[in-house]
């Protein structure tokens, strides 16, 4: 169906058009799941032609009747778990246009599940997980009645625990692999030495990279409270705890929250676990979000003007 006409309406941006192909499984009532890498700025790109044919229907010989038929591809859902931030929240602002023309009795729903993700203090350290909990929702919201309002501590759990178990299994395999690199490196040079004796390696030092016990909460990072039962995620307080304005808030709705500049702040910087990123951090910069101190010495943990 065509849209009425709104006068004086202007395109945006014509050079990036959701695939018709995903238009229409949301008009067949989006009962199929569409991964988020398909609504990315880069596949929905005119010039991405030979990427959209990925979301052509296969076609088939019905045995039956002989006659040929066309039959849904699946399609891939690993992409999807390895997009960025700024790929996923692209893809994000299209399908809430898509949500919203043709599932708007939900668009409310998938509206807060959005925000939930863009707005979760860890999003910058649990990144991956975040996509993986995000793709689970809306497949699961295909087949169950589940309320993507809410959030799902079941599912984060169950996410986080693989999560974790796969971290420790690669820290593990790329220390053996190191460990036998050295090995096979000492035997070499021991062997090519007129004594023929062998050495041990002396003991590596601990992986940074290693998982470590998180502290518990200690600080909001929006408005500063050091309440253990307040979350910075859910902290929706316009005013710091001394009474001054905050410097991060929702400044339109759907976005992330930003500094009056319209600056992004990183949130896992400014939050209990802190970032490594450093400088050119695209999560944000790493200025203190209680404060505003923009030479990145301290976080809103450490903050002592609030």
């Amino acid at each position: 169906k065509r849209p009425a006409r709104e006068i004086g309406l202007v395109a945006s941006n014509a050079s990036f058009l959701i695939p018709e192909a995903i238009r229409k499984k949301f008009l067949s009532g989006w009962d199929s799941h569409v991964p988020l890498h398909f609504l990315t700025d880069k596949f929905c790109g005119l010039s991405n032609s030979v990427a959209a044919k990925a979301l052509n229907d296969l076609f088939t010989m019905d045995g039956s009747s002989g006659t040929v038929v066309s039959v849904a591809k699946e399609l891939p859902v690993e992409p999807e778990l390895a997009l960025t931030f700024d790929e996923w929240f692209q893809a994000w602002q299209r399908l809430l246009q898509l949500i919203e023309e043709y599932v708007a009795n939900e668009f409310h729903l998938w509206l807060v599940h959005y925000e939930s993700i863009l707005h979760r203090p860890s999003r910058a350290l649990q990144w991956s997980l975040c996509l993986a909990y995000d793709s689970r929702i809306r497949r699961l919201s295909l087949v169950t009645a589940i309320d993507p309002s809410q959030f799902h501590l079941a599912i984060w759990n169950e996410l986080e625990t693989q999560f974790i178990t796969n971290t420790a299994v690669q820290t593990l395999r790329a220390d053996l692999g190191l460990t036998a690199s050295r090995g096979r490196s000492q035997f070499t040079n021991n062997a090519g030495s007129s004594s023929h004796s062998f050495r041990t390696s002396a003991p590596t030092a601990p992986n940074p990279n290693r998982l470590a016990i998180m502290p518990p909460n200690s600080r909001c990072f929006v408005c500063g409270d050091s309440d253990p039962n307040h979350s910075s995620r859910r902290c929706h307080s316009r005013v710091l705890i001394n009474g001054n304005e905050a410097i991060l808030l929702v400044r339109k709705q759907g976005e992330p929250r930003k500094d009056a500049e319209g600056n992004s702040l990183c949130f896992a910087f400014n939050g209990r676990a802190g970032c490594t990123r450093g400088a050119n951090c695209e999560q944000g910069k790493h200025w203190c979000s209680l404060c505003g101190l923009r030479d990145g010495t301290h976080t809103a943990q450490g903050c002592a003007k609030v």
